[in-house]
C-alpha cells in the first residue's frame, strides 16, 4: 500500500505550485475530480510543508500497482474511461434524471435502520481480520458457495412491511441465483467425471417475483428453457394464470407458462385461468350420445274446439345415436368445480408427457398411509 496527498490547488494556476514551493514533491492533476486537485506521493516533509503554509489536503492511501490484482485494476481503469469519455459527455439534464432513477431506488435501502444494517453492512464486515468474531455480522456468501456445499437460502421479508422492497430484493435474489445455477454449465462439462447434485428452486406467490427478458438476454423463461442441464429443479405456485398474465408486460405470460412441463391445476376461480387451463388439457376425440323424438300424425284437422292441430292416427318415434365429437378433455366446470386436494395435472415423466389427469392429493400432514377417498369419509380433508 502506498498513500498520496490530495491538495487543492486550482489548475489554471499552476505557478501557484512554484510560489508555494511544492513544484519539487512531483505534484500531478488528480484525474479523479474536477481537475481542481492535485496529488503526490505523502512525505513526512511534504505534510509539513503543506501545513506550515496553511494549505487544505487530505491523505489517502491507495494500493500499490505492483500488489493489487491486474483484473480489478484493468476493471477500475475502465470504470474511469467511462466516466471522463462517456459519463462526463452526457448533458446535465440527463446526467440529473438518470442519477435520480438511481437514488430513488437505493433510498430503499436507506429509509430503514434494520434494512440498511442488513443489505448495506460496513466495509469491516468483509474484513477477515476485522470481523473475525462476526460482531459486524456474518455477510452472505455466493449463491456458488451455497449451492455446491448443500445449504438452503431462503428470503424472509414480509411484504406488508414494504411491498416495493421486498419484491426488489426477490428479485435481485433470484436473478442472482439463476445466474450462479448457469454458471455451472461449463463446470460440469469440464468435469464429466465428477457428480454434481440437483438444486431446487422453490418460489411461492411467484407472480411477485416474475420477470421476462423478452428480446433482454435475461428472464425466467429463458432460465428454465436451460434448467435441466444444470440440474435444477425449480417448483413454482402462483394463484392463477390471471394474476401471472397482469404482472408480466404483453403476451409473455404465455412464452414464460410453456417452460413448465409439468402443471398441477387446484379449484379456479375465475374464467380466464379455467379456460387457459382447459386449454392446455387439448381436445381429443369423445364418444356422444344422440336423442331424438319425432311424432307423425295421419289425416290432421284443426280442431274446432281448442284451435289446434290433431289427428285421430299418431305415431311417437324415438331414436338413440353415437357418434364421435372433438371435445376438451376437461371442461371449464370441471376447473371451477374441484374440491379441497384435488387437481387436474398435466404430468411430464421426465422422458415422455403424459396425458392430463384427475389427481387425488393426500396433504403431508395426515397418515400417508390412508388413503384419499377413506380420509375424505372420516372428514380429515
Amino acid at each position: 500500500m502506498s498513500g498520496e496527498c490530495l491538495a487543492a490547488i486550482p489548475n489554471s494556476c499552476e505557478h501557484w505550485l512554484r510560489g508555494w514551493g511544492l513544484i519539487d514533491f512531483d505534484f500531478l492533476p488528480d484525474e479523479a475530480k474536477d481537475k481542481d486537485q492535485y496529488r503526490a506521493p505523502a512525505t513526512q516533509a511534504l505534510e509539513g510543508h503543506l501545513k506550515k503554509h496553511a494549505i487544505e489536503f487530505q491523505r489517502q492511501t491507495i494500493p500499490a500497482p505492483e500488489k493489487s490484482d491486474p483484473d480489478k485494476r484493468a476493471q477500475l481503469e475502465a470504470v474511469k474511461r467511462w466516466f471522463h469519455d462517456a459519463w462526463r459527455r452526457i448533458e446535465p439534464k440527463l446526467r440529473t434524471s438518470i442519477v435520480e432513477g438511481i437514488s430513488v431506488f437505493l433510498s430503499l435501502f436507506d429509509d430503514n435502520p434494520k434494512v440498511k444494517r442488513i443489505f448495506c453492512p460496513p466495509k469491516e464486515c468483509y474484513d477477515t481480520e476485522a470481523n473475525a468474531d462476526d460482531k459486524y455480522g456474518k455477510p452472505l456468501p455466493s449463491f456458488s458457495w451455497l449451492i455446491e456445499t448443500d445449504k438452503v437460502c431462503a428470503l424472509n421479508f414480509p411484504i406488508g412491511m414494504n411491498p416495493g422492497l421486498a419484491k426488489a430484493i426477490g428479485v435481485m435474489m433470484k436473478l442472482d441465483f439463476e445466474r450462479a445455477v448457469l454458471n455451472r454449465v461449463p463446470q460440469i462439462e469440464a468435469h464429466p467425471e465428477q457428480y454434481f447434485r440437483q438444486v431446487f428452486f422453490i418460489c411461492d406467490e411467484y407472480q411477485y417475483f416474475a420477470t421476462v427478458g423478452e428480446n433482454e438476454p435475461t428472464g425466467d423463461e429463458k432460465f428454465l428453457s436451460l434448467s435441466r442441464q444444470p440440474k435444477c429443479i425449480p417448483i413454482i405456485a402462483t394463484q392463477s394464470i390471471s394474476s401471472l398474465k397482469s404482472s408480466l408486460p404483453g403476451e409473455t405470460w404465455r412464452t414464460l407458462l410453456q417452460t413448465f412441463r409439468t402443471k398441477i391445476f387446484l379449484a379456479l376461480s375465475d374464467d380466464f385461468s379455467a379456460k387457459i387451463a382447459s386449454e392446455l388439457c387439448v381436445k381429443e376425440d369423445q364418444l356422444k350420445i344422440g336423442y331424438n323424438l319425432s311424432e307423425t300424425g295421419h289425416d290432421t284437422h284443426v280442431s274446432l274446439l281448442t284451435g289446434k292441430a290433431q289427428s285421430n292416427r299418431a305415431n311417437l318415434t324415438t331414436s338413440k345415436t353415437y357418434y364421435q365429437q372433438s371435445d376438451y378433455r376437461f371442461d371449464m366446470k370441471t376447473f371451477t368445480e374441484l374440491r379441497n386436494a384435488q387437481s387436474v395435472t398435466i404430468a411430464y415423466d421426465g422422458l415422455n408427457p403424459m396425458p392430463p389427469m384427475f389427481c387425488y392429493l393426500k396433504p403431508y400432514f395426515n397418515d400417508p398411509n390412508k388413503s384419499y377417498f377413506r380420509q375424505a369419509a372420516d372428514g380429515e380433508l
